[in-house]
């Protein structure tokens, strides 16, 4: 991620209160990186040509520190905004500047003495939203999501030549020994690995190995994938509740696994009685891959619970 920043959010407080930033803004013809992709700065895709806002005064000669992460890393909880993109030699959706509960992601680890005024103004602006924010509900973050691993199969994909890391290196280095057996390292070997997987991969539960450079490592929940129940679709959820309840044999057993493994301990029923919890709590939980893959209270009901009490 370099100096600049594009997609900004500018109908957002952090660019309206209290100042208005200026920027110094430059237009360039989209990288062939940032073809074909969308994020939710750009659901419908980059334009042919696009606007990056400075923010430092230039571009140092040699690349600054950045906090990168990506729009797939740990986007995925409720409530989470997204206000600018870093521009990515790599690929769309480099996060630059974000919200989750009450914590600010600013990715320009700069020389204050090299910010433009534009961002300066924008920092002072993010002081004041936080202040705002400072009793959001906020979920811990132990994991990347799966789209972490998406991001792996097309990462500098397109470009002239193609950053191989991802497939070769990074993928499988986020998954358990087992898995990495059933993994060739190639674009296409990437896109069947996801195809296949995507939907029953979890990671970050007590227990499960962890990788000095990955941190904690990907493996599939075969007993979702027997059922072809993905663990975060309600729906899922809802059939191993009454498979829990009525159900029988393997199949009884399998959910009963899938239920231990996605419902958070804070909410799971004393009793065993699975259905009467779900009534009681289906409109306020959520699925949450990246506090550990979960089935747990959703922090935007929480905020209106709180606000309402």
């Amino acid at each position: 991620m370099d100096h600049q920043g594009h997609g900004l959010a500018l109908s957002h407080p952090v660019f309206r209160h209290p100042h208005v930033p200026t920027f110094e803004w430059v237009e360039q013809a989209r990288p062939e990186q940032y073809v074909g992709h969308t994020s939710p700065l750009y659901p419908e895709g980059v334009p042919e040509t696009y606007r990056l806002a400075q923010f430092e005064v230039d571009e140092p000669e040699e690349p600054n520190p950045t906090l990168v992460s990506h729009e797939g890393f740990f986007t995925d909880v409720p409530g989470f905004e997204s206000l600018a993109e870093g521009n990515s030699a790599k690929a769309l959706g480099s996060l630059s500047l974000a919200r989750q509960g009450r914590y600010f992601y600013w990715g320009y680890a700069i020389d204050p003495a090299r910010t433009t005024p534009g961002a300066q103004d924008t920092l002072v602006n993010v002081l004041y939203y936080m202040h705002v924010k400072r009793d959001s509900q906020t979920v811990d973050y132990v994991v990347d999501t799966r789209e972490s691993l998406v991001v792996f199969t097309w990462l500098g994909r397109d470009r002239e030549k193609p950053y191989q890391r991802g497939v070769e290196e990074h993928l499988p280095g986020a998954l358990v020994e087992e898995l990495r057996a059933d993994y060739t390292p190639t674009f296409a070997g990437a896109d069947e690995f996801i195809a296949e997987y995507r939907d029953y991969l979890y990671a970050g539960k007590p227990g499960m190995p962890k990788n000095k450079k990955y941190g904690w490592q990907y493996d599939v929940d075969r007993d979702a994938m027997a059922l072809g129940t993905p663990n975060f679709e309600r729906t899922s959820l809802e059939r191993w509740v009454a498979l829990a309840d009525s159900g029988d044999g393997e199949e009884r057993d399998r959910a009963l696994n899938c239920l231990q493994r996605y419902v958070h301990p804070d909410i799971v029923p004393a009793d065993g009685a699975w259905a009467g919890w779900y009534r009681a709590f289906r409109d306020r939980i959520c699925f949450i891959d990246s506090t550990g893959f979960w089935w747990q209270l959703d922090p935007v009901v929480l905020e209106a619970e709180a606000r309402s009490s």
